[in-house]
C-alpha cells in the first residue's frame, strides 16, 4: 500500500478537525435554544396558572401581564 504524502494527511486532518468543530458547535446552539425554550415554556405554564385563578377568583378584565420575556422571539 502506497504511502499518502504529507500535505495529504495534514489535509485530511485538517477537514476532519473542521468537520468534527462544526458538529460540535451545532449541538451547542441546539442546546441553547432547547434551553431558552424550556424556560419560555416553564414562563407559559406560570402564566396560564395565573390567568386561570384570575378568571375564577375576579372573573373581571384587566388580566394579569405576562411574565417578564415571556413575549421576546425565540430563534
Amino acid at each position: 500500500m502506497p504511502e499518502l504524502p504529507v500535505a495529504v494527511v495534514v489535509a485530511l486532518i485538517g477537514l476532519a478537525g473542521t468537520a468534527l468543530g462544526v458538529i460540535v458547535a451545532q449541538q451547542a446552539r441546539t442546546n441553547n435554544r432547547i434551553k431558552r425554550l424550556e424556560h419560555r415554556d416553564r414562563l407559559s405554564w406560570l402564566y396560564i396558572r395565573r390567568l386561570i385563578d384570575h378568571a375564577y377568583r375576579h372573573n373581571a378584565v384587566p388580566l394579569p401581564e405576562p411574565p417578564e420575556g415571556w413575549l421576546e422571539d425565540i430563534e
